[in-house]
């Protein structure tokens, strides 16, 4: 994968992580970005937004964990490569002090069957380089930490989900739909794509991508949920617009309970596309 650097300096960082689980599961963890917001509780959403062999584009929209908080939207190229379990990813654009930013993850078998992660990350800022790999450290122990936990712990990508799906023909326009949607969420200001809200008393996070995806995550999921986001897909069908709503939610206890909450939600999502 190429990258584009200026005259600024260009500074490294590198860690590594002992994970109890085979490194092929490790790898299509961490490179199956479509399932990032099980994987990792601070991503919203994630959009692929091109793909040809094992080169992709993907956006990240993230909620910002720590005392910081905030929002935070990117965009990655990566190269996967399955067979030699690599990863390299440059991200495009500058995010906060951080002007350029890529690297590559390496998931390395063990005789034992389990595996050793390292990823190494190069950048460029206008900050003080050190704050600045401190913060990429931070964060980088923490997504390894979280990838860690999660793999060593399957079920809580497999059988603690729930997705729950439903779809119907409205008349109209993907345009109109879409507009009675953003109506029905809460307020956002501008064009901004992610913005926070409250509904029905629960705080949320909102996001608009392309006019034909809408998504709403709560911030606090409703008991006994562990993580519960809300989706509506957009398109042009015979006779009007096909939209999908779906709910994804996780569930290691009360499982029951969060399925007949999802399936009523899911409904109730498809009732609000189509209300005038």
């Amino acid at each position: 994968m190429s990258t584009s650097t200026t005259d600024r300096e260009i500074h490294r960082t590198r860690a590594g992580i002992e994970i109890d689980a085979s490194a092929d599961t490790v790898y299509r963890a961490l490179t199956d970005v479509a399932d990032w917001p099980l994987l990792y509780p601070w991503i919203a959403h994630t959009e692929t937004l091109s793909q040809q062999g094992q080169d992709d584009e993907v956006k990240f929209w993230a909620v910002r964990p720590g005392p910081e908080g905030g929002l935070r939207i990117w965009t990655s190229r990566r190269t996967l490569d399955p067979v030699a379990l690599r990863m390299d990813f440059a991200q495009q654009g500058s995010v906060g002090p951080i002007k350029e930013l890529g690297g590559t993850w390496d998931f390395l078998p063990r005789p034992d069957g389990g595996c050793r992660v390292v990823s190494g990350h190069w950048f460029t800022t206008d900050a003080d380089p050190a704050e600045t790999a401190g913060e990429l450290d931070r964060h980088g122990g923490l997504q390894m930490r979280t990838l860690k936990s999660k793999t060593e712990q399957p079920g809580s990508l497999t059988s603690d989900v729930i997705r729950v799906e439903d779809r119907a023909i409205l008349s109209g326009s993907v345009a109109s739909v879409h507009a009675r949607l953003l109506d029905a969420l809460p307020w956002r200001d501008g064009e901004e794509s992610a913005w926070f809200g409250t509904q029905d008393d629960a705080a949320t996070v909102q996001i608009e991508h392309g006019g034909h995806t809408l998504v709403q995550k709560l911030l606090a999921p409703p008991a006994p949920a562990e993580l519960y986001r809300r989706r509506w897909r957009l398109v042009e069908a015979p006779g009007g617009v096909l939209v999908t709503a779906d709910v994804l939610a996780v569930a290691s206890a009360g499982r029951d309970r969060v399925l007949e909450m999802a399936a009523n939600d899911v409904r109730s999502a498809l009732a609000l596309a189509g209300q005038r």
